[in-house]
């Protein structure tokens, strides 16, 4: 099985690197430190982006791996053998994009260091080494985690390898499930050692440095062209130790681990600077997106109520997918060089049909207002395109918006929906003229692998507080956001009480509503009393030593994320008809006419399920095209057949009609790529 793991002993190149921070990701040197000085007080960054160059090295085989073996992207008839094989699950060990090295040589590049590095130097009081190798560390977990969901079991090797006999020593399969315990287990190591602020990523004394400028020109609104350069944050260059901590916790079913990392991670970030945890920003639906975007193309009018002075259009969501990529929504990347000279380039922009190494854009992919930076040059070939379970998901989704009518009694605003579409579809625009019948999806046009966002730890926080048993609480993360002000969605009832606050009871003995005070007893309101606990103490987002950090103060720093493309989900004292129990037994109901499973009993495992079928429409939508959708779906299916829901076995079925226009009988078991 492991013909060529030999060829992982390239990865003690690790350390091939950067000879000073100014040429960061641009070396391409191949020179080998088989005794570099680890155990000197000396900056070691170029280490850490020696590891980083790895990394790079894996990006488009990472990105493909999981979008192409996704239901969201479909190839062309001019797409590589390579990538059709990858989306119709029949790739062989010859496949381009299936090389188990390039997984292990990151790891191997982090065993190295981790093997030599000192990790007891200090400055003062100050420990010099802790935050790089806590960002290792959590570099070797996320390898690990992508490859087992890749391979499922795979060598676990955690030494350097050197030599051929230590490579032949290393070729046993260990069950993905323990590489990944024994992943968790460094880096709950790391935890008890450590403080937070020791543990955070690097940053190296800077938030933006230019890494170089692009090729072509874009036009400005005057049209006017201008230079495109390209920046990096070198701490988005990571990925926090607690993110990929709780990332494993929720593949391995660990639930309550795994949000407890998630809200680890958030209080600190958030503590830190409240903008780091942000997903305060949404997107309104235009019928301007009908010129471009062939999902909205027959959005030609709005409803006659629309009211287009309330519904207006903010595209901060979009703007995080730009070549600077500024937005503070992303947490972690692998950003790819700008040329061919500066170091290490990707195949993605090409095959979505962007040049984005071109030099003459005067042939470029179409323009609309909505993105500053427009007017990539064409690829020869358009080679993956979005799916049509991907257009039709899109197309038929609710929007939520306000009427004509601002105000009526009782004085609360209106808010309706009709199947507008959304508006995160935007993202995708239709060519023109002899490229009329061409699809270009925007963001894998930008240069940027995008591993983490703030929104994919906010979701990733509900699905494991779904699975821990409390849906409404996930809910919550797309209609409300969980910040200060979610107790008032709390389903409460409100009783009579004597002036020594006991009960009043009626000639039955039962208690008595309280007629003065207003019951939230309708489905408005829809956090159960158990999830407001959970969420004030296990897991305190809401309680007290928290109150400044989740919090909406003059700007709004917490919504809901499904409403950054169906609009106006919770506004104004909860009247939007987008309500946990509606829109949560409509999804019961399709899953139990979907599978054949009878007449729904909306028990609380209905209601589990569901709402996990509701986080994977979200992800959809949310990271579509960003490489992540593949593991999404597996992972989704493991919890399923995890539980026993409707008899066990229901996760591979689900998988498999999930995966029906990719190939035939895709499971949890014959999902693997050959191990080479």
């Amino acid at each position: 099985m492991i013909t060529k793991a030999k060829y992982f002993i390239c990865g003690i190149c690790v350390i091939c690197g950067l000879m000073s921070c100014e040429d960061m990701l641009e070396s391409d040197s191949s020179r080998q430190l088989f005794e570099p000085a680890l155990d000197q007080k000396t900056d070691s960054v170029f280490y850490a982006y020696g590891i980083m160059q790895a990394m790079q090295q894996l990006a488009d085989q990472y990105y493909f791996q999981n979008e192409m073996r996704g239901d969201l992207v479909r190839p062309t008839a001019q797409a590589s053998t390579d990538l059709r094989d990858l989306a119709q699950f029949s790739a062989d060990a010859s496949n381009k994009y299936d090389s188990v090295y390039l997984y292990y040589k990151v790891i191997n590049n982090c065993n190295y260091y981790l093997a030599h590095r000192d990790t007891t130097l200090t400055t003062g009081a100050r420990n010099v080494v802790s935050n790089e190798y806590a960002a290792v560390a959590s570099f070797r977990a996320w390898a690990y985690l992508q490859l087992t969901r890749q391979y499922g079991a795979v060598p676990y090797v955690t030494e350097p390898v050197t030599t051929i006999g230590q490579i032949n020593a290393n070729t046993s399969a260990t069950a993905y499930e323990a590489i990944l315990a024994g992943e968790a287990e460094m880096l709950e190591k790391l935890k008890a050692r450590f403080s937070e602020d020791q543990l955070s990523v690097p940053t190296f004394g800077t938030t933006s440095r230019s890494i170089g400028t692009l090729n072509w020109k874009s036009k400005n609104e005057r049209g006017t062209e201008q230079t495109v350069t390209k920046y990096i944050n070198p701490q988005r260059c990571f990925v926090p130790l607690n993110v990929v901590l709780g990332d494993i916790y929720l593949e391995l079913g660990e639930y309550e681990k795994a949000a407890t990392c998630y809200y680890q991670y958030l209080r600190y970030a958030g503590e830190n600077s409240a903008s780091n945890i942000s997903v305060g920003f949404m997107q309104s639906i235009s019928t301007d997106y009908s010129e471009y975007c062939p999902i909205f193309k027959d959005l030609e009018e709005l409803p006659t109520d629309f009211n287009t002075a309330q519904n207006t259009s903010r595209s901060n969501w979009r703007l995080s997918f730009l070549p600077d990529a500024t937005s503070s929504d992303i947490l972690s990347y692998i950003p790819m060089a700008v040329n061919y000279t500066m170091g290490q380039t990707t195949e993605i922009p090409s095959t979505f049909g962007y040049n984005y190494y071109g030099t003459d854009n005067s042939n470029a992919v179409p323009e609309n207002a909505s993105f500053v930076y427009d007017g990539y040059p064409k690829a020869a070939k358009l080679q993956v395109v979005p799916s049509q379970a991907y257009c039709d998901s899109a197309r038929n989704a609710q929007y939520y918006y306000y009427t004509e009518q601002l105000r009526v009694k009782p004085f609360n605003w209106i808010v309706k929906s009709e199947p507008l579409g959304d508006a995160r579809a935007s993202i995708v625009r239709q060519g023109m003229g002899a490229d009329s019948s061409m699809v270009y999806t925007f963001k894998p046009s930008t240069g940027y692998v995008y591993l983490y966002r703030n929104a994919t730890v906010w979701l990733h926080l509900a699905e494991a507080l779904n699975r821990m048993g409390y849906p409404d609480a996930a809910f919550a993360v797309l209609k409300t956001g969980i910040h200060s002000e979610l107790k008032g969605y709390m389903y409460e009832e409100f009783y009579l009480k004597d002036e020594n606050g006991d009960y009043i009871l009626d000639g039955e003995g039962q208690k008595q509503l309280d007629p003065n005070v207003e019951q939230h007893t309708d489905d408005k309101y829809f956090l159960t009393p158990e999830s407001y606990e959970l969420l004030t103490t296990t897991l305190p987002f809401l309680g007290q030593e928290n109150s400044q950090i989740f919090r909406n103060g003059t700007v709004t720093s917490f919504i809901g994320i499904h409403k950054h493309g169906t609009g106006y989900i919770e506004l104004h004292d909860l009247y939007s008809s987008y309500r946990y129990d509606p829109v949560l037994k409509a999804k019961i109901d399709d899953v139990y006419a979907k599978f054949n499973l009878g007449t729904p009993a909306y028990t609380k495992e209905d209601y589990i399920n569901a709402m996990e079928d509701l986080l994977c429409d979200e992800y959809a939508m949310e990271f579509a095209f960003e490489g992540t959708r593949f593991s999404d779906l597996r992972r989704l299916a493991i919890h399923k057949n995890r539980s026993g829901v409707y008899g066990g076995g229901f996760g591979d079925k689900w998988l498999s009609r999930m995966l029906q226009n990719n190939a035939a009988g895709i499971t949890t078991q014959n999902c693997y790529l050959p191990f080479k």
